[in-house]
């Protein structure tokens, strides 16, 4: 081949060579992105997991105080509870 059609190839070559760099560079960015956004959503999720753990135990021990305070109001609204539910659950 002649000097002047490997010149036209070789400019070819060469922006063909850099389109894919920054394709390379392009994708490598997109997925650190989505990683960065992955780590934050596990991070989040994490405090709202901890944070309704933590509200569960409080009403679980407030639940207590109350049952052991006052024994006798619990066992009646227990009961009351239990009525209510064998009476919507029996009708037809």
């Amino acid at each position: 081949m002649s000097d002047a059609s490997i010149s036209p190839l070789h400019g070819v070559t060469e922006k063909l060579s850099v389109a894919r760099d920054q394709v390379i560079v392009g994708v490598a960015d997109a997925v650190n992105s989505g990683v960065e956004a992955a780590r934050i959503a596990k991070e989040k999720a994490g405090e709202g997991l901890d944070s309704l753990l933590d509200q569960g135990k409080d009403l679980v021990d407030d639940a207590g105080d109350v049952i052991r305070s006052r024994p006798w109001a619990t066992v009646g609204v227990a009961l009351a509870v239990g009525y209510l539910i064998a009476k919507v659950s029996s009708r037809k």
